[in-house]
This record gives C-alpha cells, sequence and structure tokens, in this order.
C-alpha cells in the first residue's frame, strides 16, 4: 500500500471528533501534571530550608515522591497521548519538523530523568542518612535541585513554545 496524503487523510478520518478530543484531553492534563509537578518541585527546592539531617531526608524523598508520582507519569501520559494522536490524526509521527522536536525533547526528558534525575534523588536520600554537618551539605544540595529544576523548566518552556508556534514545516516523510 502507497502511503499518499489522502491515505493518511482517511485513515486519520476513522476515529471520530470526539475521540480526538478525549486523547487531547489526556494529552493537556498530562502537560499539566508534568508542569504542576515541576512547580511543586520548585516550591520545595525554594520554600524548604532543611536544618537537620532529618529535614534534609523528608525534603529529599518529598522531592523523589513528587518526580515519582506526578512528573513522571505526566511525561508518559504526554508520550502515551502523542503517540494515540500521531497515529489517529494527520499530524502522524515524522511529517513536521516541530513534532519530531517534540518528540525528542519528550523521550530525552524521560530518559533524563530516568538514568540521571532519578539516581540522583536515590543518592541524595542515602546522603541525607549519613550527613553530620548540614549547612555545608545544605548548599551543594540546593545547587544540584535548582540546576535540575532550571533544566526542567527550560524544557517545557521549549515544549509549549514548539506547540503552540509550530516553527519548523513539513519534511520529506509521509509517517
Amino acid at each position: 500500500m502507497s502511503w499518499t496524503r489522502d491515505t493518511i487523510q482517511t485513515i486519520a478520518e476513522h476515529i471520530s471528533t470526539r475521540a480526538r478530543k478525549w486523547i487531547r484531553v489526556l494529552h493537556l492534563l498530562s502537560a499539566g501534571l508534568w508542569i504542576g509537578g515541576t512547580a511543586a518541585l520548585t516550591s520545595v527546592i525554594c520554600l524548604f530550608h532543611p536544618q537537620s539531617p532529618a529535614e534534609l531526608l523528608a525534603q529529599n524523598r518529598i522531592l523523589m515522591t513528587i518526580d515519582f508520582f506526578i512528573i513522571a507519569p505526566g511525561a508518559l501520559g504526554c508520550l502515551a497521548s502523542g503517540i494515540l494522536y500521531a497515529r489517529r490524526t494527520p499530524y502522524g509521527f515524522l511529517r513536521f519538523r516541530w513534532i519530531i522536536a517534540k518528540w525528542l525533547v519528550n523521550i530525552g526528558f524521560i530518559v533524563f530523568g530516568g538514568l540521571v534525575v532519578v539516581p540522583w534523588l536515590e543518592r541524595g536520600i542515602a546522603r541525607s542518612l549519613a550527613i553530620q554537618d548540614i549547612p555545608t551539605e545544605t548548599w551543594s544540595i540546593i545547587g544540584m535541585h535548582l540546576t535540575v529544576n532550571t533544566l526542567q523548566w527550560a524544557t517545557i518552556i521549549l515544549v509549549v513554545i514548539i506547540s503552540v508556534f509550530k516553527p519548523w514545516g513539513r519534511t520529506r516523510f509521509d509517517v
């Protein structure tokens, strides 16, 4: 079967307008989780200043919980709803450069979170159990938290800008 624009349009039309709206709702709710979780991380990092090893441990556990139960499901939900959107609408997987950019940013964020952020938070929890001098440790840990949090906000802002402005055109791929 040759994949022409008409063929893809016909396939995309098989999904109802109502189903497309529900996919969009899922995508927006997932993005809301991702953004809300990042805002919660920012609040914990900026407003909660641990004064003891126990408080530092509590902060690190809170950050891990937010990441695991809010941010990760939000990012994965964006990925899943993006896949549904790509399969069931004329946008496709690789038809537009801005969609490819969103795929790369989203997948990169998920991989970075799983391979870097989660192990780093786990080490932070372990380190919180062993430290004695809270003032020295706190500033280095806060600096790292702010760095990672800044990267998260930059990622979110980039994806929102790409989603709204759709800055790049079509590719030669019609998938």
